[in-house]
């Protein structure tokens, strides 16, 4: 069913890809697909990553849900997710942290370390430090494998943040990852192998190939993840989601988005 809303409600979030329609109504944040699929693919992400060790390692992730909006007098693809926010919680993004913590030339102190792992270490003693978060490494290093597994290129550094309680922290659920599954047909086009698109990816924030963001991080914390989910489990969760774009584009969105997991698994596995 279509959900009618006024132009009034919505804002336009920037992100590394661009300005994202985003607004929030009735206690749930709506997103509208921007280059492609990326609501199918923040749906289809938080499907699969219930069926991994997320929870045992005390982590939270973000469930989204496929939406068909009206909008600007269109009817247009999108998903939403529940506000996670509890009374009095607000989100402090990485970049605001560092920020306000470390102070405006940080970055530069990071370019100054010598490799990768100096770099991402840095950055979790520094969080760890100002947040009181003593596994925020491993969280951090859970997020950089579930990037990788999902392809998801798009981890700025507003898209990692802690929950900030008065003067206490949390760590926030895991959340945007519609950049990944080969989403972005405008950036990859869909006329283009599949395996030919994934060699392209660059993995964020560390503006790296996701193979060395994540050995870098696991060599500092030990490999987090574990996948508990089989092909068929990939493929049933994009059965209900692939019925929300053009019949003439499922078999693609469908070869691209499995093309993807398994490629991805089996190099974060090695």
């Amino acid at each position: 069913m279509a959900i009618k809303l006024t132009t009034g409600n919505r804002i336009a979030e920037t992100s590394s890809k661009g300005n994202q329609e985003k607004w929030k109504e009735n206690g749930r944040w709506f997103k509208l697909d921007m280059f492609g699929y990326e609501g199918l693919a923040e749906t289809v992400t938080s499907v699969l990553l219930a069926q991994t060790n997320l929870a045992e390692l005390g982590f939270r992730y973000v469930t989204y849900r496929m939406e068909r909006l009206e909008v600007h007098g269109r009817t247009r693809n999108g998903c939403s997710s529940a506000n996670f926010l509890q009374s009095g919680e607000s989100i402090l993004t990485f970049a605001d942290l560092l920020r306000k913590g470390v102070g405006s030339d940080w970055q530069t102190q990071v370019k100054r370390l010598p490799n990768m792992q100096a770099k991402i270490g840095w950055l979790i003693e520094q969080t760890e430090r100002l947040t009181g978060l003593d596994r925020f490494g491993v969280y951090l290093t859970a997020l950089f494998e579930a990037d990788m597994l999902f392809g998801n290129e798009d981890r700025h550094l507003n898209n990692i943040a802690v929950l900030r309680r008065g003067e206490a922290f949390d760590y926030c659920p895991m959340f945007d990852f519609g950049a990944g599954l080969l989403s972005n047909v405008r950036d990859y086009p869909m006329d283009v192998e599949s395996k030919a698109l994934l060699s392209q990816l660059r993995a964020q924030p560390m503006n790296t190939q996701f193979v060395r963001q994540v050995h870098a991080a696991q060599a500092i914390c030990g490999a987090q993840l574990r996948c508990d989910f089989s092909w068929e489990d990939a493929a049933s969760a994009l059965a209900e989601p692939l019925t929300f774009y053009a019949e003439r584009d499922r078999p693609y969105i469908s070869d691209r988005v499995m093309c993807c997991v398994q490629t991805q698994y089996r190099k974060l596995k090695k």
